[in-house]
């Protein structure tokens, strides 16, 4: 074998795992795409194609990166906007309204997709210009929670569904049945999105098996409190709790 075959297997592995590491759900007017890349938080890069009242189409992240900036304490200055419009520009993209955007046909292109994960990822990065504020990565803070219930519980554990399988963060059987799943979110239209694919999730566990109760934990820490408003959580109404309503996440855990 040559060092070039070897390189374009190297690389056409590569692809391919990357290509299975997306996840799309349908949407009105569009699709959510979960891409494989993450934040320091551990929150994944997702992005919306929706149709826009001309008829064009629009590729955005939803206002989540500047989002994920200004929750975990990096004040959206003139500076930091400047720094974010020359990397959105640099890999054409526009920032507008807050959201890193790729509208028109290019917006259907493979390409585009790409360039929106490769400005996203650069403006994620300018976190590194923040005060340290000590931030705990949300999935550890409700697990430390489930803890000091005295609950036992299963991590990453997967349930068939009617459809397909499903994966939840957390699992406490004892005859409670919970599948609790934490979502943290920059944004309201980011966290509408987790809303609504956590909703069909939640349905598509339900029907396959009625004694399972997920359940979403919804972080409103610190500077995410006005995220999770009740037109965002409304698709999970009635399956979800507020982190700082957590006492009643504690009676179902020990209740």
């Amino acid at each position: 074998m040559t060092t070039d075959t070897a390189c374009q297997g190297i690389v056409a592995r590569y692809v391919e795992t990357l290509s299975g590491g997306f996840e799309f759900q349908p949407a009105t007017g569009g699709c959510y795409i979960v891409t494989p890349f993450t934040r320091p938080d551990g929150e994944a890069i997702e992005l919306a194609l929706s149709h826009r009242d001309d008829g064009g189409l629009a590729l955005s992240d939803m206002g989540d990166t500047l989002g994920y900036l200004y929750v975990n304490g990096l004040r959206l200055t003139q500076s930091v906007l400047g720094k974010a419009q020359h990397i959105a520009r640099r890999h054409g993209v526009s920032l507008n309204r807050a959201a890193l955007a790729i509208e028109g046909a290019d917006a259907a292109e493979g390409e585009a997709v790409h360039q929106l994960i490769q400005a996203a990822l650069e403006v994620t990065a300018l976190i590194q210009g923040r005060r340290s504020v000590g931030r705990v990565v949300f999935d550890t803070e409700v697990e430390s929670f489930i803890i000091q219930s005295g609950a036992v519980y299963d991590v990453d554990y997967k349930v068939r569904g009617e459809r397909e399988t499903h994966s939840y963060k957390f699992y406490v059987n004892s005859a409670r049945n919970l599948l609790i799943q934490p979502i943290s979110a920059a944004s309201p239209g980011a966290a509408h999105a987790w809303a609504e694919r956590w909703s069909y999730r939640f349905s598509d566990t339900t029907v396959k098996d009625e004694k399972l109760r997920p359940m979403a934990v919804l972080d409103d820490r610190g500077n995410r409190k006005g995220i999770w408003t009740p037109p965002t959580q409304a698709p999970i109404s009635g399956m979800a709790i507020l982190w700082e309503e957590r006492g009643q996440l504690l009676e179902l855990l020990t209740g």
